[in-house]
């Protein structure tokens, strides 16, 4: 079996011939092998170039680092942007994923190490079992793994954590063996309804933090409630229209946070949304975004603030490509009704990021109704806004592209045209 070695010799350029042991290009040999020696002699590639050719067998080993930031307005499940057919990550190895676009990690995995997801949304795929394997870590930030209907089954002896607004949805008992939430931001945690009981470890669980079990399995939730265990965490009892009961034995609660009533709702998607009722106050303003389940609008356009002008509201923003998604406003405005500044504007460039990233654009319609160029760009109470068209053009090249000025994504090249959009 023919393998390449990660030596770095020239760059930290994955794709630079010159950076492996063989001197050949790695996706010529069936296994490619990135490893350090020590926590100070560390080894680092960087795949930020799209790639076509997969890796049959990618090894990650003790302190060896993989990067992948390539992005590709084309890229898809069938055509990622980086892909292998099977990996493994070694205790102190890692894999960090840092793009919008597509990547495929492979049917055959040993995930020992730290596997993180920045930035993506649902774009990060697995083989045919849907699978991770191991003991190690996965870390998602600001980004969705998995989907309503392509869960990921996640060993239950790995660990997850979730911060800046992020999602995963999981597999039947496939749940991982703890579940760490990050209480300043909003998280949601989505089960298969026809679970039993989960005794994944569940912390950090905050007003903000939402479980869903997803519309495909059949159950539907009828009344949810946390009931306090003997040891001081809380078991999370949900009874379902068939009399089956899903319950999360083991949930402890953010510093400071008092589980109070839970409400159900479900998204545009049909997913059932288990929220507390607390962080649902459309008067509340503080750091709730959207007054429906304390999130970015999620179940109508006009739940954020008093009167759908204030706040970060759509029909799903959640899905953070744009300006929401259908007929969405967004911005923090100061009205009795809308977010705080700081959550606010952290999640306005989440998804400004996203947006050009990941190519999906923007459009005016969803905008808001003041002028962008030529207006004031915050408003009280009112939107962020824009007048012309951030859509998907596909003009040949890579980068984003302005009437008045370049705009660069990543490592792309810019590309200026004399045109009334931006896109990717």
């Amino acid at each position: 079996m023919a393998s390449t070695y990660w030596t770095g010799g020239t760059s930290g350029d994955f794709y630079n011939v010159k950076n492996w042991s063989t001197g050949a290009s790695p996706t010529t040999y069936h296994d490619v092998n990135i490893s350090g020696t020590s926590s100070t002699a560390t080894a680092e590639a960087v795949a930020s170039t799209a790639s076509s050719t997969a890796v049959p067998s990618l090894t990650i080993g003790d302190y060896g680092t993989l990067d992948i930031t390539a992005s590709s307005c084309q890229s898809s499940e069938t055509s990622p942007v980086f892909s292998t057919s099977s990996f493994q990550v070694g205790q102190y190895g890692s894999i960090v994923i840092d793009t919008a676009s597509a990547v495929q990690l492979g049917d055959i995995n040993v995930m020992n190490g730290t596997l993180t997801i920045e930035n993506n949304r649902s774009n990060v795929f697995m083989g045919a079992g849907d699978r991770l394997n191991g003991e190690g870590t996965l870390n998602l930030v600001n980004s969705t793994f998995g989907s309503q209907t392509d869960g990921v089954n996640i060993a239950n002896s790995m660990h997850i954590t979730l911060s800046g607004t992020s999602s995963v949805y999981t597999g039947f008992l496939a749940t991982g063996v703890s579940v760490a939430f990050d209480s300043k931001s909003s998280e949601q945690f989505f089960l298969n309804g026809t679970d039993t009981t989960v005794d994944t470890s569940f912390s950090g669980v905050s007003a903000k933090t939402q479980f869903g079990i997803t519309a495909n399995t059949g159950e539907t939730p009828l009344s949810a409630s946390y009931v306090k265990n003997t040891d001081g965490s809380y078991s999370l009892v949900v009874q379902e229209s068939d009399n089956h009961t899903l319950t999360l034995s083991n949930v402890t609660m953010a510093s400071g946070y008092t589980p109070g009533t839970l409400a159900i709702t479900q998204d545009k998607s049909g997913n059932y949304l288990i929220s507390d009722t607390s962080a649902n106050s459309s008067n509340s303003g503080g750091s709730n975004c959207g007054g429906h389940g304390g999130h970015w609008g999620h179940h109508d356009g006009n739940s954020s603030g008093n009167s759908g002008h204030s706040g970060w509201s759509g029909h799903d923003g959640h899905n953070s490509s744009g300006c929401g998604d259908h007929g969405s406003s967004w911005g923090w405005g100061s009205g009795s009704g809308g977010c705080d500044y700081s959550s606010s504007l952290q999640q306005i460039i989440s998804a400004w990021n996203n947006a050009f990233s990941s190519c999906k654009g923007w459009q005016s319609s969803s905008c808001g109704s003041s002028n962008w160029f030529g207006g004031n760009s915050y408003q009280s109470g009112s939107a962020w806004n824009c007048s012309s068209s951030w859509g998907q053009q596909s003009s040949g090249s890579r980068g984003c592209f302005s009437s008045s000025g370049q705009s660069s994504s990543h490592t792309q090249v810019s590309v200026t045209h004399n045109t009334s959009h931006w896109g990717c």
